[in-house]
């Protein structure tokens, strides 16, 4: 009598269990490469990686997904999201040459090479989405 109780308490909570491990999310991928770039521009110049992603009328993108990649082989080095300010930032990123993708669902991706290097002046990327157009996409400049 003891096992058989023993025995349904534990089916019971398998069936239980089950459909929790059914509605999990399967894990993020990383975030891939990408570059739709008519033309690359130079590298901008940056101390840091910190910045800002903004729409095309100057409104904060918030939830923007901004990811480092090294420029030689286009690895992924991390990948944040932008806060209700469209602020992000990168914490101890070495000196070199890297590209900052930044994607926001709907909008062209923005591809920008950056510099990393010792600086006296402070620059931040801001990096403006937009839709896809025939001679531009999305951009970002050091201000």
């Amino acid at each position: 009598m003891k096992l058989t109780f023993l025995l349904a308490m534990g089916l019971v909570g398998a069936l239980a269990a089950a459909p929790a491990r059914a509605a999990q999310t399967a894990p993020a991928t990383a975030p891939a490469y990408i570059d739709e770039n008519q033309t690359d521009p130079a590298p901008l110049k940056l101390s840091g990686v910190e910045g800002r992603v903004r729409g095309l009328g100057g409104d904060a993108m918030s939830r923007a997904s901004v990811s480092l990649f090294t420029e030689d082989r286009h690895e992924l080095v991390a990948t944040v999201m932008s806060d209700k300010n469209g602020k992000f930032k990168f914490d101890k990123v070495g000196k070199g040459l890297y590209r900052v993708v930044a994607r926001v669902a709907g909008l062209c991706a923005a591809n920008i090479p950056i510099l990393v290097e010792s600086t006296l002046l402070h620059h931040k990327l801001e990096i403006t989405m937009q839709p896809k157009d025939v001679d531009k996409c999305s951009y970002g400049m050091a201000k």
